[in-house]
């Protein structure tokens, strides 16, 4: 220690202290700035959150489609069973004696109004191995409840494409796919197609050429008078000709018999001056 004069005691000088930092306490990008005050962890755990949240967006797409994929795979095993499981024979279908008396009626008649008749369903080929497909893989190839679905997937390939039938006869007026005489091609329609033809056919309205309205695919006895319903697909003349409306007809009579139901009211128009009667609900 050190005095003056007067004795008063005189401190030695001590510089201040510097305010120094450890180096090991700065970040190492000292100039970064984070968005919670000086922690530069608080911006780590904001990106490890956007990336858990981006990581969970993508688990839960992929388990959604993963789920599609399921159900996917679920309704194609059904189709698959439905292959397997076979149809039931035609000669083995169980009908009432009433439906069968309905059912020869409807064969016998048809047989007179088109004499010789032959409907041949077991002849189409698949255009891609030429596999022949009879009637009953024509049935299985079909997609169930489909209603836009025209074709029908082959056995062997499982390629798709649109099956046919043909119908031939010896009336001379029987107009087929090439005129008068020739044999008549016709779209073979699955039963859900074929009903939302039908539906379509007797209750959407089509315009003619000379602007007048009438529903699509009906008979017109006229220039100006237009039928309406069922009455005129049983009509005879709906069915001339190689239309819409002569394969709409041939699918419905393939159908029926198919299945053994009788088909005796499409051919009413035929017979004006007598009723053929379907079964009634008791006879069934």
């Amino acid at each position: 220690a050190f005095s003056n004069a007067d004795g008063t005691a005189i401190m030695p000088y001590q510089a201040p202290k510097e305010n120094t930092v450890e180096k090991s306490s700065l970040p190492a990008n000292s100039g970064r700035r984070f968005s919670g005050g000086d922690d530069p962890s608080v911006g780590s755990n904001s990106v490890r959150k956007e990336m858990a949240r981006g990581i969970n967006g993508f688990y839960t797409a992929m388990s959604s489609a993963s789920h599609r994929r399921a159900s996917r795979k679920e309704k194609m095993e059904q189709v698959k069973s439905f292959f397997k499981q076979g149809l039931t024979k035609q000669k083995n279908l169980v009908v009432t004696d009433s439906i069968k008396i309905h059912l020869e009626l409807s064969h016998c008649i048809l047989e007179v109004l088109y004499p010789g008749l032959v409907i041949d369903t077991d002849s189409d080929t698949c255009p891609k191995c030429s596999c022949v497909l009879d009637q009953d893989y024509i049935i299985l190839g079909w997609k169930p409840c489909d209603t836009k679905d025209y074709s029908t997937a082959c056995p062997s390939c499982k390629h798709r494409f649109v099956p046919k039938f043909s119908v031939s006869t010896d009336l001379p007026s029987f107009e087929g796919s090439q005129g008068k005489g020739t044999t008549l091609y016709c779209d073979y329609l699955s039963p859900w197609v074929l009903l939302r033809e039908i539906r379509s056919l007797i209750s959407k309205p089509n315009t003619t050429k000379r602007g007048l309205s009438k529903p699509q695919g009906l008979y017109r006895n006229d220039s100006t008078n237009y039928q309406l319903g069922i009455e005129k697909i049983i009509d005879p003349a709906f069915r001339e000709g190689s239309d819409i409306n002569a394969t709409l007809w041939w699918n419905l009579i393939v159908t029926f018999a198919r299945f053994n139901i009788p088909f005796t009211f499409l051919l009413q128009g035929s017979y004006q001056d007598q009723q053929l009667i379907m079964p009634t609900l008791e006879e069934m």
